[in-house]
């Protein structure tokens, strides 16, 4: 039976079968590349792949000093996946979610609006070798510590569900950041509030209904990271999201924070 099925489709055009994968998804591709060399040959054509790239791209590609070298829509996507590209002069970097081809974006402290982030008696924008943008902001001392977040939701994939992370790494001499901050969340008509805390969750502190509070987790590239929102990416072109991350009311002195930036990642 299967057999038979497998000759029946040989006979289709290449191109047809093409059509067919590119109203799968990328990891369909990649499995139907597998089945046989005939298969191979129609997953890796440039009209599979096409589909899969975002509607903007060239768009995007316009935006970047460092577009990437591809011999075939399937090596850009991949390179996408894998490594993205800096746009919006080196504030954000774009990449692809390998398995959905949903758009990944992260920006850059620079385009950010850090609280006192102009006074280097406070935050210091500094090198580090660990970043793909060109600097981070290191903070020195706040006792006002207050970030706002906006980003325009056409910088996302539509119709598909987000996170937001901000991602970070505390230095060893790191104070003011055991207690939780508040994170004020607010895309389109969708508003939410919760509190998320940079240091380790600890034996004592659980996650209940009691204790709602988002704790980090390291990453790969062995920064940290931690969820301050999920939202619905409607796809209306006026929506933004926009967020506050704060904690103002203490007043205790924060200092050893060294911030990466704010990555929106398809939340699956």
């Amino acid at each position: 039976m299967g057999a038979n099925n497998s000759c029946e489709i040989s006979r289709l055009p290449v191109d047809c079968l093409s059509r067919i994968i590119s109203l799968t998804s990328p990891i369909d591709a990649c499995r139907c590349s597998v089945v046989s060399t005939f298969f191979r040959s129609a997953a890796a054509a440039d009209v599979v792949w096409e589909h899969f790239l975002p509607a903007d791209l060239d768009n995007i590609l316009s935006q970047t000093l460092d577009k990437p070298v591809f011999v075939s829509k399937k090596d850009l996507y991949f390179h996408l996946s894998n490594e993205g590209i800096l746009v919006d002069d080196g504030k954000m970097i774009l990449s692809l979610d390998r398995l959905t081809g949903a758009k990944i974006c992260m920006l850059s402290t620079r385009a950010v609006d850090i609280i006192w982030g102009w006074d280097v008696r406070y935050w210091q924008y500094v090198p580090n070798h660990d970043s793909r943008f060109s600097e981070v902001a290191q903070l020195m001392i706040v006792w006002w510590l207050e970030l706002r977040i906006t980003l325009s939701c056409k910088n996302l994939t539509p119709k598909t569900r987000y996170a937001a992370y901000f991602i970070f790494k505390l230095e060893d001499d790191s104070n003011g950041f055991d207690l939780p901050i508040e994170a004020n969340i607010a895309v389109g008509d969708q508003e939410t509030q919760h509190k998320v805390c940079l240091q380790p969750r600890n034996d004592t502190a659980r996650h209940s209904i009691n204790n709602p509070i988002r704790y980090p987790q390291v990453r790969a590239d062995q920064w940290s990271e931690v969820e301050i929102a999920v939202f619905f990416n409607d796809g209306e072109e006026d929506d933004h999201f926009s967020a506050n991350v704060e904690e103002t009311r203490g007043l205790w002195a924060k200092k050893g924070l060294i911030f990466y930036g704010i990555e929106f990642r398809p939340k699956i």
